[in-house]
């Protein structure tokens, strides 16, 4: 019978071996290949607007975002196109725009800029501008979002950083109402969580 014929019993115990590790290849190069996407391709949680192609735009708009990926037909624009400056202004920060865009093309270190101003005076189209304008992608985040996520606001910002790395262009990270965020560590109004969220940015930053 079967049960007593060893033959039988070692071939169907070498198929069902066989089958087991194929099964098991198979998850983890679906897991490595879902990690794969997620961080070429992915939006880190604390991003809340970004040029870079999405899962879901690839399959929503897959001729624009082949294009956004290859710079087929994109063109270099004005970094401060639709905002109205003093002069003063207006030339300072098209000297920033020039600079960057040598930056890039020299591959040499970026610089950190802050912007400051009221709500409304066009911090974060110029940030977008300049991305555009040198040839970087860019993601926006806001300060107000880190201080929620508590512990675990340090794995995310370790992501966001994880991510932009990824990117071929280079990416200008906009932070949006940083004061809400990058405050003094000396003070004791901010939490350990938050204390251990800026160190986290700042070494990032290298700062």
């Amino acid at each position: 019978s079967y049960l007593t014929d060893g033959e039988k019993l070692r071939n169907t115990a070498f198929m069902v071996s066989l089958a087991a590790v194929g099964i098991y290849s198979a998850k983890t190069a679906a897991g490595i290949g879902g990690r794969f996407i997620e961080a070429r391709l992915g939006k880190p949680s604390l991003v809340r607007e970004t040029s870079r192609v999405t899962v879901s735009q690839m399959l929503k708009q897959p001729i624009s975002s082949i294009q956004r990926l290859t710079g087929l037909g994109v063109q270099s624009q004005d970094a401060l196109k639709g905002i109205v400056l003093e002069d003063t202004l207006d030339s300072q920060l098209r000297k920033i725009a020039v600079s960057t865009a040598h930056t890039k093309k020299n591959k040499a270190p970026f610089r950190h800029l802050l912007l400051h101003g009221p709500p409304g005076t066009g911090k974060t189209m110029f940030a977008k501008g300049l991305a555009h304008h040198s040839g970087l992608e860019f993601a926006i985040l806001t300060g107000g979002d880190i201080a929620p996520l508590g512990r675990d606001a340090v794995t995310e910002i370790h992501k966001l950083f994880e991510w932009a790395k990824t990117s071929r262009k280079g990416l200008l990270l906009f932070v949006d109402e940083a004061d809400a965020f990058l405050q003094s560590r000396e003070t004791n109004k901010i939490s350990e969580d938050q204390r251990n969220a800026l160190n986290a940015f700042l070494y990032r930053t290298g700062t």
